[in-house]
């Protein structure tokens, strides 16, 4: 009996290993910001163990003004962190979700779980002490 618990625990973890090679690999795969929908938000943001999402629209000075900076934390952190982007004005049932009423706004996902978020125009630095908090 014990015999068989621990070949189903061996299985187990050699199982949540390999999804974790795959997740970084996908990473790593990734070069530009991923463009989000209400359709495909979901799926994306549970498919990567880190995912920062910002939250735009283009009639939006902040967002223009932010969209490099987030950018570039999306090429800092390779095979660790992937980038969403998504157009709240086409998409407004995703940003009524998660309460966005102001933007841009930028939420960390960890594995599809809510882990933190920033409302409005922010230094690099305050970004970047975000992700730094929840990378494994």
């Amino acid at each position: 009996m014990e015999d068989e618990e621990l070949k189903l625990i061996n299985e187990k973890k050699m199982k949540e290993l390999q999804q974790l090679v795959n997740e970084k690999e996908l990473l790593k795969t990734i070069k530009e910001p991923i463009t989000l929908s209400d359709s495909t938000f979901f799926e994306t943001i549970n498919k990567f163990p880190l995912m920062l999402v910002d939250f735009w629209a283009p009639w939006c000075g902040p967002c223009r003004m932010m969209s490099p900076i987030v950018d570039q934390i999306g090429r800092d952190y390779p095979g660790k962190l992937a980038l969403g982007k998504i157009n709240v004005d086409k998409n407004q049932l995703i940003a009524r979700q998660f309460s966005v009423s102001s933007i841009p706004t930028l939420i960390l996902f960890k594995r599809g779980k809510l882990l933190n978020k920033i409302i409005g125009a922010v230094s690099k630095n305050r970004i970047n002490e975000m992700v730094k908090m929840h990378l494994d």
